[in-house]
């Protein structure tokens, strides 16, 4: 096939449409459609019979001609498997019309598509390409996979990667690689990105992989050292799936740093993007004089559109009360790309969060600090949920435990429904509506093993230990309500600091998982087992069945989000107090124990001599 020719397009589907498409039943004659495109019969003739394929720039004279869109002249039964060099023949287009639309040159536009790279220094082009092409982002990145150059480079990326996790993710080893590793330039050449950005995300997902194999070493323990023969077989089950999501990860590799790097933005971009997803459903809208870094556009592009923000990423609208000033809010697009790619945004520019933290708390509508002292200062005692808050119990994979408990499940004849849930303690809670029964129970005592093994070597999250060890030093009654088993919060605990143990109390997963959160049963057992009156008591929790729990009992809540979703889902169930970070509650907490130490020093100071200690 000579270069540049249509190689989808259908002779038949021509024929149908001169004869669809024209006066009278049979509609234009060859002699009239050739006339009308500047050809002759002959060649009309030869592209209905499928001897001969029109170049682009024909494909869209006949198109025009007949009234039709081009891609109605080819068969598009593959059109999923096109490169978007088809793509764009099909639709009528010359390499040299895209590149004259998007002010490149064809032949820079021909590599982009054989090789399906977007340069770093132009992150919005794919925005333009895809516009030139009327097609969405995601499906120009769709037809990019499909780059002819596409499998060479990523088969060349693959022999680094794996001597890269068989170097840094084995026992012993607690480095990571640096950008003058042999196996990170071969990798930067493979993506073409600077070494240093590669050697991040590589050193962000040796980590990730790294917290799989120690789950991993813990299945195979319990395979083998397990106390009954049922937990011998889960944990056979649990370390054959966690092998195999181990694999999976490292063959994806090459795809998704690919993809990553295709769309990739520059540091103030990121933040921008980053900044407007945070935003609560309260306050969706951003001036552009709040964003990180605004810059005129080339072309005519507005002079406040964020420094060449891709434009699918964003919605701008003119502000209600200023019309010479513009807003800005995130989009779909934008929300599916952070929530994609936040964590190798986050290990690329490490100095973003910090960023983020401080001016999420002036533009985001998260409680303010002054309002969280208030209310510590009122309350007699704190409730903290445990998964989510303080740690996360089983990582970012609890997979395999659910499938160990879904094993065991039908091998009891439990119905499952349709959907079932990632994660375990739902798991637990969906099968727990069938009541108490033996099963119920057995199953409930495997999960506790499973949650209380994970828990001893469970990290604590950002803040806890600092936030937990200012509440010690406060006044109030404390203790964790959880839908988790008691066993698995106390070892978390002694692992954090043996005397936390005896400064807050535990209330665990209830023996009937009917019980268990979004039920208020925990809350109003806590509360009354430490003798405060609910208006008196705070709880501190991220999930919606947190909050909801609460408004149940009557009892203030005050929920972490860390991202606008969050905010946005704790709203929705009723929580009217949010804050962004853990270390926000711990700053609110310190305040008020210094406060009320300071007055307790003051009234000493003031007694009369009589009543002095």
């Amino acid at each position: 096939m000579p270069r540049g020719l249509a190689v989808n397009f259908s002779g038949r589907k021509l024929a149908r449409a001169r004869t669809a498409n024209g006066p009278g039943d049979r509609g234009l004659s060859t002699a009239e459609l050739a006339r009308r495109v500047g050809t002759s019969s002959e060649q009309i003739d030869a592209y209905e019979q499928g001897r001969v394929r029109p170049e682009p720039g024909r494909i869209r004279a006949l198109a025009d001609a007949l009234g039709v869109d081009p891609l109605e002249l080819s068969d598009l039964d593959d059109r999923s498997r096109w490169p978007l060099a088809e793509l764009r023949r099909a639709k009528g287009l010359r390499a040299s019309d895209v590149g004259a639309t998007l002010g490149m040159s064809s032949r820079s536009y021909r590599r982009m598509e054989n090789e399906g790279i977007i340069p770093a220094r132009d992150p919005g082009l794919p925005a333009r390409v895809a516009a030139a092409l009327d097609i969405s982002v995601a499906d120009l990145e769709h037809h990019l996979r499909r780059a002819p150059g596409l499998a060479t480079r990523l088969q060349g990326a693959r022999e680094p990667l794996r001597s890269l996790v068989e170097e840094y993710v084995r026992p012993g080893c607690p480095d990571l690689p640096g950008q003058d590793d042999r196996a990170v330039r071969a990798l930067a050449v493979v993506h073409h990105r600077p070494a240093g950005t590669v050697a991040r995300v590589i050193g962000h997902e040796l980590v990730r992989i790294r917290a799989m194999r120690r789950r991993l070493a813990g299945f195979r323990a319990s395979a083998d050292f397990g106390s009954s023969a049922d937990e011998q077989t889960a944990g056979r089950g649990a370390a054959e799936a966690e092998e195999r999501r181990i694999e999976r990860i490292v063959t994806a590799l090459p795809h998704r740093m690919d993809a990553f790097f295709r769309c990739a933005l520059p540091g103030e971009l990121w933040f921008t993007l980053a900044l407007l997803d945070r935003l609560p459903p309260s306050r969706p809208w951003l001036p552009a004089e709040h964003l990180p870094s605004t810059r005129d556009q080339p072309g005519d592009q507005p002079e406040d559109q964020p420094y060449d923000m891709p434009a699918h990423l964003v919605s701008r609208r003119t502000a209600p009360d200023n019309r010479d000033a513009l807003e800005f809010r995130i989009s779909e697009e934008g929300a599916k790309h952070c929530a994609l790619y936040r964590p190798w945004y986050d290990a690329v520019y490490p100095e973003a969060r910090p960023y983020l933290r401080v001016r999420e708390a002036e533009v985001a509508g998260h409680t303010r600090g002054t309002d969280l002292e208030d209310l510590f200062a009122d309350a007699d005692a704190l409730l903290l949920s445990f998964d989510g808050l303080l740690c996360r119990v089983f990582g970012r994979n609890p997979g395999p435990v659910s499938q160990h408990l879904i094993q065991f499940a039908r091998s009891r004849q439990l119905s499952l429904e349709h959907q079932i849930p990632s994660d375990p303690v739902k798991l637990l809670r969906i099968l727990g509506r069938q009541g108490s029964s033996d099963p119920i129970r057995h199953l409930d005592r495997l999960l506790a093993g499973y949650e209380t093994e994970a828990a001893r070597s469970a990290e604590p999250l950002p803040g806890i230990s600092q936030l937990l060890h200012t509440l010690v030093a406060g006044n109030w009654r404390l203790a964790v309500v959880t839908d988790h088993a008691s066993t698995a919060v106390e070892a978390f605990l002694e692992r954090l600091d043996p005397l936390l143990g005896s400064h807050i109390a535990v209330f665990g997963r209830p023996g009937d998982p009917r019980l268990m959160k979004p039920h208020p049963h925990g809350l109003t057992l806590a509360a009354e087992a430490l003798r405060s009156d609910r208006s008196k008591v705070v709880l501190l929790g991220e999930s919606v069945a947190d909050a909801q729990a609460a408004q149940s009992a009557g009892i203030p809540f005050v929920g972490v989000a860390a991202t606008s979703r969050q905010a946005r889902m704790l709203r929705e169930a009723g929580a009217t107090r949010t804050v962004s970070t853990v270390r926000i509650l711990a700053a609110a907490a310190r305040h008020t124990v210094r406060t009320s130490a300071a007055s307790t020093t003051d009234t000493a100071d003031t007694a009369p001599a009589d009543q002095a200690p």
